[in-house]
């Protein structure tokens, strides 16, 4: 839904879902240390969301942001959906973020952060 009502952000979308997993792999083993114990989604589950949206990143490429539908299907696939939702969220605190692609997100995702720790450490 929010691909069709905001297609000419696809482009920065796909981008920003790109750094997240490039921030995520960079601070893996940071994040994998802090990651409480006994947790409904475990590091393990998360990162092996990182992996799923780095396949359909490369996989699909150019195509996530040409369309709308591709977009959709695949980084909301499955589990996937939990990382993507993340990675909107945090794209909606961005300055580039236009306000009614913020109020989207937040009407549709929430305003809460999945990964709340620190990670520009």
């Amino acid at each position: 839904m929010l691909a069709k009502l905001f297609p000419e952000n696809l482009k920065d979308l796909t981008l920003f879902v790109q750094q997240e997993t490039e921030r995520f792999r960079v601070q893996e083993e940071y994040i994998r240390s802090i990651w409480a114990e006994r947790t409904l989604v475990t590091a393990d589950f998360w990162f092996g969301l990182v992996s799923n949206t780095e396949k359909v990143l490369e996989w699909f490429n150019v195509t996530l942001h040409r369309s709308p539908r591709v977009f959709s299907d695949h980084l909301f696939n499955g589990y996937n959906a939990i990382f993507l939702t993340n990675c909107l969220v945090e794209y909606a605190d961005r300055e580039e973020c236009s306000p009614k692609l913020k109020e989207a997100i937040h009407l549709l995702f929430g305003h809460d952060k999945m990964i709340v720790a620190d990670l520009n450490q």
